[in-house]
């Protein structure tokens, strides 16, 4: 005797569509003989769950099943759920369904292969910091897969000539069928007469041999943002590879590389330069023209600028990246002592030194490895 349809999926006999499918997918995980081959009673419980939800997700059965019960369903013509006429055909409908495809992997028979999106390509071009401070324009030539030209992207010699692969009637996939003792099972993979594509191709393109891409090379323009850093990356999108079966084309990635410049070290957005000083215009001061990115600008040295003593000149450094406004120009100086002096010039320090006491000579508030620990981390 057949148990109830409702107690085998374990619901109410008020339950909805959804709490029924929900009831049916939990058995048909747990009692498949792919995933319970332990348990000899499993080919038995998945096939009664499975005739118990094609009854109950059909409205018409259920309210025959509801009224007569079993009996009611035997002159309906059902067949249950593995002789035909049911709700499913076979055991791919019904993973279909619940799964999201064949059984055994692959999309269902029918369907062609899908668009496919083309790989992404790279290139590196070389900016000096001016250029990548202030931004500049470069072309780039790309090695990059196009939808061929001579044949329309179509693949064949004369584009209106395509027709419909014979092997799988232009579906791009062809169906193989097993009968087992639980049903029709129903496998599903590309077609190996047309690559997938579902299209015949009597005089393929001597172009392209008939894949409708042909490899081509291409001068792009890429603008630099004003800003950008050694490493970092600008994306021109839809530049790449283009895609298979009307798939949309990859990106193409642009990395940036900063060669080192002779008088400026970039840290983030802000300059970092070295001014040498004699000796005596440091102890002295002095005002003389210092490089920044804008060209030489007017600098004023304080009387008794230390070693290492930093000068800020705002919004001198590199325009920022993401934000407004721009970084500063930190100048390090750099007090440089005379070597290899004649007698007359040693007598003349000497006499300096005897007459300019060590209060001429007294400590900033900061040394000098503090400054330039300062400088280099912030």
């Amino acid at each position: 005797m057949k148990r109830d349809y409702y107690e085998i999926l374990g619901v109410d006999k008020g339950a909805d569509e959804k709490q029924i499918k929900k009831a049916y997918r939990a058995l048909a995980h747990r009692f498949h003989p792919d995933v319970n081959d332990h348990d000899p009673d499993t080919e038995e419980k998945f096939k009664e769950a499975t005739e118990a939800y094609e009854i109950l997700s059909d409205p018409e059965k259920r309210n025959i099943y509801d009224t007569y019960g079993h009996d009611g369903l035997r002159g309906g013509g059902t067949g249950g759920p593995f002789g035909g006429g049911g709700a499913f055909t076979d055991f791919g409908d019904i993973f279909e369904t619940f799964f999201g495809g064949d059984m055994f992997g692959g999309g269902r028979g029918g369907r062609r292969a899908g668009p496919a999106r083309g790989s992404d390509l790279g290139v590196q071009i070389e900016l000096d910091l001016h250029e990548a401070a202030f931004g500049t324009k470069r072309d780039v030539v790309v090695e990059r897969v196009e939808s061929c030209d001579a044949c329309q992207g179509t693949g064949s010699e004369d584009p209106s000539a395509v027709t419909s692969c014979t092997e799988c009637g232009g579906a791009g996939q062809v169906r193989t069928v097993r009968r087992t003792p639980f049903g029709q099972f129903m496998q599903a993979g590309a077609c190996v007469a047309c690559g997938g594509t579902g299209r015949s191709l009597e005089n393929p393109c001597v172009e392209c041999g008939g894949t409708a891409r042909a490899g081509r090379e291409q001068t792009l323009t890429v603008d630099i943002p004003a800003g950008i850093a050694e490493g970092q990356r600008i994306r021109l999108t839809g530049e790449g590879n283009a895609g298979a079966n009307g798939g949309p084309s990859g990106d193409l990635y642009v990395e940036v590389a900063v060669t080192p410049h002779p008088d400026f070290d970039r840290q983030g957005d802000d300059i970092i330069c070295r001014q040498d000083l004699t000796m005596v215009q440091a102890a002295l001061g002095v005002t003389m023209a210092v490089p920044t990115l804008d060209g030489e600008e007017e600098v004023h040295f304080s009387p008794g600028t230390q070693p290492g003593e930093v000068q800020v000149l705002r919004a001198r450094g590199v325009p920022r990246l993401r934000g407004t406004g721009r970084g500063d120009q930190h100048i390090l100086a750099n007090v440089m002592i005379p070597r290899d002096l004649d007698e007359h010039q040693r007598e003349l320090l000497e006499e300096l030194d005897e007459c300019c006491g060590m209060e001429h000579y007294a400590e900033h508030s900061e040394g000098l490895f503090n400054r330039l620990r300062h400088l280099f981390t912030g």
